[in-house]
């Protein structure tokens, strides 16, 4: 069930997706991070791994006209419950990226947010909120479909 009443409150996106599957098996598949490619609409991860103070190298908006690549660290990586990842340009624009995970009968409730920092968060929030949480609302679906699915990290 996608449930997605996606919002965004002053610098945060938030979306939330129920998938049916357990939180282990949705964990499986977010921190298969050379996957992401296989099953992420707009992510990939093109160097890391899940562990706090892991560094990242990431592509997002792959193939699009807003493609940039970024860097960030690991933050929180606790099996199977919350992944956090943040980056960006300190004092300028920092984000803080997290997927929590809660039981929900048979399944998981996914709950996949961005909070912003920065003197730059409210102009680029008010310019591209909208993309970003078509884009949330997009990677929710995909989660789901990958995790729903059952093979290691998705489709591939």
């Amino acid at each position: 069930m996608q449930e997605n009443e996606g919002r965004t409150d002053g610098h945060t996106i938030s979306t939330t997706v129920t998938v049916a599957a357990p939180p282990e098996r949705v964990w499986e598949v977010l921190t298969a991070f050379d996957r992401y490619g296989t099953w992420h609409p707009s992510l990939e991860i093109l160097r890391g791994e899940p562990r706090a103070g892991a560094a990242l190298a990431m592509r997002i908006a792959a193939g699009t006209p807003q493609e940039r690549s970024a860097e960030g660290t690991v933050v929180a990586a606790e099996a199977p419950r919350l992944l956090a990842w943040e980056g960006g340009m300190p004092g300028l624009l920092w984000g803080r990226h997290s997927f929590e995970l809660v039981p929900d009968g048979a399944g998981t409730r996914v709950v996949n947010s961005e909070t912003f920092s920065g003197s730059m968060a409210a102009d680029v929030l008010a310019a591209n909120g909208g993309l970003l949480e078509e884009e949330f609302r997009a990677a929710d679906a995909a989660l789901r479909s990958a995790a729903e699915g059952g093979s290691a990290a998705g489709r591939g």
